[in-house]
């Protein structure tokens, strides 16, 4: 009978957990498939969808170390002069502290810039915060690394 009460009151007490790591779980598909929305979003040009994913405080430190601001950042995702053919994020890990993840991964980029042709690959740092709800990136670094 003892055994009976102490299986039940693990079981109830266990409850509130696994809800919490399936929604954690859902959070983290949800943060991957933004970090890949993201790729595709460069791709197309597609600033307005971009901004909506970004937090108005967003900063992003770029491969040479230039600073942007959103605003400043969604301007390099109009510019049409610059045409990104490839972007991919691979070996994404994710490490979640409250309602803010950080995601850490290796990223391929290439493409033309006033049409001279580049390719990148890097490893990127990107800080997502939950937000009324909402994901949204707040931070971003990339750095180059040799191939």
């Amino acid at each position: 009978m003892k055994l009976r009460r102490l299986i039940l009151l693990l079981a109830l007490v266990s409850v509130p957990f696994l809800q919490n790591v399936s929604i954690a779980q859902g959070d983290e598909t949800k943060i991957i498939a933004l970090e890949n929305l993201w790729n595709q979003m460069q791709i197309n040009h597609d600033a307005d969808a971009m901004g909506k994913m970004l937090d108005s405080d967003f900063v992003l430190t770029d491969y040479d170390g230039t600073v942007f601001s959103k605003d400043q950042f969604l301007a390099t995702i109009r510019d049409k002069s610059i045409q990104v053919t490839t972007e991919v994020s691979e070996d994404m890990k994710l490490h979640r502290h409250g309602d803010t993840v950080v995601v850490i991964g290796a990223t391929h980029e290439k493409g033309t810039e006033k049409g001279k042709p580049f390719s990148h690959h890097g490893r990127f740092t990107d800080t997502w915060i939950k937000k009324d709800g909402q994901w949204l990136c707040i931070a971003s670094q990339l750095s180059l690394i040799g191939k």
